[in-house]
């Protein structure tokens, strides 16, 4: 791997898109199941205090950070790689990726609201990813068992996740070694922030989530 940033103890590659579709091709190539997790401002906001949420997520294979501006909270000044991360450049090419060796993947998500967000969205990427099927999963419903069944039943390469954190975290750490894929994307709101980019309340709040982000990086770091 290449440099490591690190904020609210959250370890996460700095790596161009072509270092990491190249990290994603090798994952695609084995059998066991490789994890891989887009973070936003939102999830290291949320977790910032929570120790165990931190744990789990560095168990994971590859922490991306997927938003210029934790790049620029980092001190990263590489224009080349703010700029892939504020154009979702990784996200494009894995979808362009799965689309053009056709990949088959598992969609999961919170509702069925969701499950319906996550399909519109996956569209305006890429009309020609194929879906092997998808399933509702929702904390504490006692749903875990047949989700696991329903993916392990389908010939799915990727699975898709807009499971809410943190516990897309846990699901995923508890049940790595019972899922029959071979790479697992944690989306978080990744997905949902491209496709309702020209929303102007979301604009408006994510304005202001960027002023509380700065400030609380630069707390941590006089602290």
């Amino acid at each position: 791997m290449g440099k490591t940033i690190n904020i609210f103890d959250v370890e996460m590659e700095c790596l161009s898109a072509k270092e990491l579709m190249l990290n994603v091709i090798r994952f695609l190539e084995t059998d066991a199941i490789d994890t891989i997790e887009l973070m936003t401002m939102d999830m290291l906001m949320a977790g910032q205090d929570d120790p165990k949420w931190k744990a789990q997520v560095g168990e994971l294979g590859l922490v991306i950070p997927e938003e210029s501006e934790i790049l620029e909270a980092a001190g990263i000044e590489d224009k080349s790689l703010i700029k892939e991360a504020g154009e979702r450049t990784f996200l494009r090419m894995f979808m362009k990726f799965l689309q053009k060796n056709q990949k088959r993947i598992f969609l999961l998500a919170e509702t069925e609201e969701k499950l319906q967000h996550l399909e519109e969205a996956l569209r305006r990427y890429d009309r020609g990813v194929r879906v092997a099927g998808h399933a509702v999963l929702m904390e504490q419903e006692g749903q875990e068992e047949n989700a696991i069944n329903e993916i392990n039943g389908t010939e799915t390469d990727c699975i898709f996740s807009i499971l809410p954190s943190p516990y897309q975290e846990r699901f995923i750490t508890e049940n790595k070694a019972l899922l029959k894929a071979r790479v697992w994307l944690g989306c978080g709101t990744v997905l949902e922030q491209s496709y309702e980019a020209r929303n102007l309340g979301r604009r408006i709040r994510r304005f202001f989530a960027k002023k509380v982000f700065k400030y609380r990086v630069e707390q941590q770091r006089e602290d």
